[in-house]
């Protein structure tokens, strides 16, 4: 199955791919000099050997990537969707745990992408699964260890610039 990725997840994707391409050259260039250390005798050296599984785990780990690369599906949008919650959505949630209520701006992104700092959630995950095709003012719930939670879409926006300025206007 092909993962969705947005244009910026393929830019991200290519530079893995090419950072790992590098980090591989220069395993095999440590190999290369531990086992001129070592000559004949390449068994004795641990160094050697740790070079040799990296450069496999790195080698497997760009096969890896590229396939998902090549098999993946680039979601192209001119613009946010700002009615209904998709790939790309930026969208504010009320999350009401047991406890206590939260919002968040969340911006669903595609494979490769996620970063839970920047509040970037993969579509992939449970949370963003739920709000994909939800509408503002429509609501899902969400098993968490605490219990359910019932999450409501507030507002979508068109861009991250949208977003801070609703911030300094409420």
């Amino acid at each position: 199955m092909s993962v969705k990725i947005t244009p910026n997840g393929e830019q991200l994707i290519r530079q893995q791919i090419a950072d790992s391409e590098q980090e591989l050259k220069q395993v095999r260039l440590d190999k290369n000099v531990a086992f001129n250390a070592c000559g004949d005798d390449k068994l004795a050296n641990p160094n050697f050997h740790k070079l040799e599984q990296d450069e496999q785990i790195l080698e497997e780990r760009i096969r890896e990537i590229q396939h998902v690369y090549k098999t993946a599906e680039v979601i192209q949008f001119d613009e946010r969707n700002t009615e209904i919650v998709e790939i790309g959505s930026i969208v504010k949630c009320s999350c009401e745990y047991p406890d206590f209520t939260e919002e968040e701006v969340y911006e669903i992104v595609g494979y490769g992408e996620s970063n839970i700092d920047e509040n970037k959630l993969y579509y992939g995950t449970p949370i963003a699964m739920k709000l994909i095709g939800l509408k503002v003012g429509e609501e899902t719930n969400l098993s968490v260890p605490s219990g359910k939670v019932k999450c409501r879409v507030l507002q979508m926006y068109g861009s991250w610039d949208e977003v801070e300025k609703w911030k300094f206007q409420s």
